[in-house]
């Protein structure tokens, strides 16, 4: 077997990213157990994979509603077993092949992924169950402490078992002096439980060796959580973030602290996360102020031939790395009730998770295939920490997995942008890393051979003390006897005593007798070496055939596993299912409740719009009697009214007759002037209307006797209408009215064939040279209530004089107008 020296190393690239193949990031989903059976959940799972949630009508009536889909969703019913099953273990076996993952646990605020990362003491989170899988797992293959250390540049320097023991001396003598160092538990702590998982199939050949980290991000600085400070003390000195020859990034100067079991790790954890800026708001008593990032990083460097030495060249050592990421959640100012500081952190978290659904987006955008620009949009990875520090893992060098979590009594508006930042990210693809294999030329199982030697090791050389008392004399031949059947190492030797040894024959016969057996020693010793390698080889061979055999069973222990992942999940979706249906038959008995009551309410109602229906049936009787009442006190008025306006209007007739009396006597006056026309008769008529107006007769401010005017009453109630009898109808007429009469039902209105009508008389030729001798005037207009009347007047037997014809027409006008 030759050593390492000896021929050239074939240990290649230890991670290689194929070019075209690209794996998505996988998202999963938790949903928060609701606390209080009074509140109500907004979410419903539709399958393991998709989500949908819902928002109650507005004001407005309208209800909106959204269907998200995952790589699996875990229930309220989902432990943290079961989590860190799916979403934890998987990366912990490509942490111990080499390969490198992240982790985020993305959500607002309150909604549980402080406790699905690190969990409690009793039920541990996704943190304290990888410490228990990867310790279990290399247990047997660890290297000694301080074999590996960090070099300030993201990697390690290899050390000799001299080195590190030297290393360990000096650090015991610090932690005497400096006891305060070490993590000491609080009386009120309770020891956690384990979580009992080991993975069988690791590479055997290598030395393992783990360092822990611990960061956050607060205000877009970066500080050390596990910096040697006392306790109590302000942490002023930022860290800064580089990039080491690989393309990786690191935070330059960071504390790795290498831990060699589970409860060392925790004790870090626990040191960090008392550290860590938290405070209470409206939302969470223990909110997160900053985001927090957990790295575990595994270095593992082959064995030399011998399988007892680490081979201490830096190029054959691999480091993998898993980056457990807590993000602050995202909560809004009014609803959390922050005010100063609390708002100002909260504004710098919500900042850098904006950054980060920024970058991603944008990396989803140049690949997506609707992207038809020619430069893909650069990504602004260093505009915050957090993104600028795991540049590396969105550009290739790892596997990517995120874990939204909500709150199901959150609003809609809340939970709608966290489940489609979700959505968006689970279509975004990194590159795929496979990690290579070490093939140095060496030959695998040698660490299972050297711990065979070391159990079952054959001495080669048998020690015989010749001196022995007398008393104690040891008889040789039954002891070569009894070894005979095992190791035959020649002659006996003769039995000497001291004096014989001066004799020289028997000193060559002791001589010739020891030669004989060490020439049969070093036969056996040759026989010895060739059974060994034998053996050798078998054990070797076993060991293949072993290894195979447990890998098989290994896959089966998978499927069993397999298996009852799924009866836990038909055992999760029974008892979901049952859940629904309890859900389902609450519904039913609160519908058949609130069916009952709306049916009380309809009759309610309906006896309520009965008592309206008889309430209205009296105001109405109530209203007529008023209705009569008041048509018969109007009537009364009216009547009272007729009979003042009756008066007035029979007032008015009697001027009207008086008017027409000075006319008669002044057309009879006319008639003594010589040459002139004589006058006859001036007539008046009324109208129908002018008629039926009755106004009230006042004597020195007095009504006149109701008695007095029932003759007139009577007189004018009967009037028929009938036409003039002195209109002859031979006779020519000039017929003066207004130019646009109005149509009135008049009485005593003459009938004339012959006339020549005008509607103004101006000049006296219109009268003279028509031959007419005879005269009409009909006159409208209205009277002191606005009521319409109308006028007649007749000349008969007018003579129309030159001289005088004009002048006494006007005259006439002006005492009949």
């Amino acid at each position: 077997m030759k050593r390492v020296g000896s021929q050239p190393a074939k240990l290649q690239k230890k991670y290689r990213a194929e070019d075209d193949a690209k794996d998505p990031i996988q998202v999963y989903c938790r949903i928060r157990p609701i606390q209080s059976s009074l509140e109500s959940s907004c979410i419903k799972v539709v399958s393991d994979t998709e989500i949908q949630i819902y928002c109650p009508p507005d004001e407005r009536g309208i209800s909106r509603e959204g269907q998200f889909s995952y790589k699996k969703i875990f229930t309220e019913y989902e432990t943290q077993e079961v989590v860190f099953q799916d979403l934890g273990l998987p990366l912990i076996e490509q942490l111990l092949t080499g390969k490198s993952s992240l982790i985020f646990a993305y959500g607002i605020s309150g909604s549980g992924k402080s406790y699905t990362m690190t969990g409690n003491q009793e039920d541990g989170g996704i943190v304290g169950r990888c410490f228990d899988v990867i310790f279990n797992s290399i247990q047997n293959y660890q290297a000694r402490r301080f074999t590996f250390k960090p070099d300030k540049l993201n990697g390690f320097d290899v050390y000799s078992m001299e080195d590190a023991l030297f290393f360990k001396s000096e650090d015991f003598k610090n932690n005497v002096k400096n006891p305060s160092k070490t993590s000491k538990k609080k009386d009120g702590d309770t020891d956690r439980i384990p979580f009992n998982y080991k993975i069988m199939d690791i590479e055997q050949d290598v030395a393992y060796s783990v360092f822990i980290s611990y960061v956050e991000i607060y205000h877009n600085y970066v500080y050390d959580l596990l910096e040697d400070v006392s306790d109590g003390e302000i942490r002023r000195n930022s860290k800064i973030i580089r990039e080491d020859s690989n393309g990786n990034m690191y935070v330059h100067g960071v504390n790795e602290q290498e831990v060699f079991n589970a409860d060392e790790a925790f004790e870090w954890l626990r040191k960090g996360q008392l550290r860590k800026r938290t405070a209470p708001t409206f939302l969470n008593m223990d909110s997160s102020r900053s985001h927090t990032v957990f790295t575990i990083r595994v270095v593992q460097a082959p064995l030399d031939t011998d399988g007892v030495s680490i081979i201490q060249d830096k190029k054959y050592t691999v480091v993998s790395q898993l980056s457990l990421v807590d993000l602050a959640g995202s909560e809004r100012a009014g609803k959390a009730k922050t005010t100063g500081q609390r708002l100002q952190e909260a504004g710098e978290i919500n900042k850098s998770l904006s950054n980060l659904k920024q970058c991603l987006k944008i990396l989803y955008e140049n690949q997506s295939s609707s992207n038809l620009r020619n430069i893909a949009e650069k990504i602004p990875y260093r505009t915050s920490r957090l993104t600028h520090l795991f540049k590396s893992f969105f550009e290739g060098s790892g596997s990517i997995r995120m874990l939204i979590c909500v709150n199901p009594i959150s609003e809609y508006t809340e939970l709608l942008p966290v489940l489609q930042f979700g959505e968006m990210s689970g279509s975004v693809q990194v590159k795929r890393t496979t990690p290579l294999r070490m093939d140095i030329g060496l030959t695998p199982g040698r660490r299972k051979v050297i711990d065979v030697q070391s159990i079952n090791r054959i001495p080669c050389v048998i020690e015989e003390d010749t001196r022995v008392p007398q008393d104690n004399k040891i008889n040789y031949e039954s002891k070569e006897n009894c070894f005979g059947s095992y190791l035959n190492l020649g002659p006996p030797l003769p039995d000497l005593e001291v004096d014989d040894l001066l004799d020289n024959e028997k000193r060559q016969q002791l001589i010739t007798a020891l030669d004989q057996r060490i020439k049969k020693k070093e036969e056996l010793r040759a026989l010895l070496i060739t059974q060994s390698n034998d053996i050798r080889s078998q054990i070797v061979v076993l060991e293949s055939n072993y290894a195979g055999a447990k890998q098989e069973i290994n896959s089966l222990q998978i499927l069993r596993d397999q298996d009852t992942n799924k009866v836990k999940q038909y055992q999760n979706k029974s008892f979901l299912l049952e859940n629904e249906l309890a859900s389902l038959k609450r519904k039913l008995e609160f519908m058949d409740n609130e069916n009952k009551r709306l049916k009380s309410d309809l009759n309610a109602k309906d006896n309520m719009l009965n008592q309206v229906s008889v309430d209205k049936d009296l105001l109405k009787q109530k209203y007529n009697t008023k209705i009569v009442k008041k048509q018969e006190q109007l009537s009364r008025e009216f009547k009272d009214k007729w009979k003042v306006q009756e008066n007035e209007f029979e007032a008015k007739l009697q001027d009207k007759k008086r008017k027409l009396r000075h006319i008669k006597n002044i057309v009879e006056s006319t008639e003594n002037i010589p040459g002139h026309f004589s006058r006859r008769i001036v007539k008046r008529t009324l109208s129908d209307e002018s008629l039926n107006k009755i106004e009230p007769v006042v004597n020195n401010g007095k009504p006149t006797d109701s008695k007095q005017n029932e003759p007139s009453q009577a007189t004018l109630r009967y009037l028929r209408s009938r036409r003039s009898k002195s209109c002859d109808p031979h006779e020519r007429w000039i017929e003066h009215k207004p130019p646009v009469p109005i149509p009135l039902q008049t009485v005593m209105q003459p009938k004339l064939k012959k006339r020549k009508s005008i509607t103004k008389l101006t000049d006296a030729k219109t009268v003279s040279n028509n031959g007419a001798s005879k005269y009409c005037l009909l006159t409208q207009g209205s009277d002191e209530q606005g009521i319409p009347e109308a006028k007649l007047y007749k000349v008969l037997n007018i003579n129309f004089n030159k001289n005088c014809c004009q002048k006494n027409l006007i005259l006439i006008y002006n005492l009949l107008g």
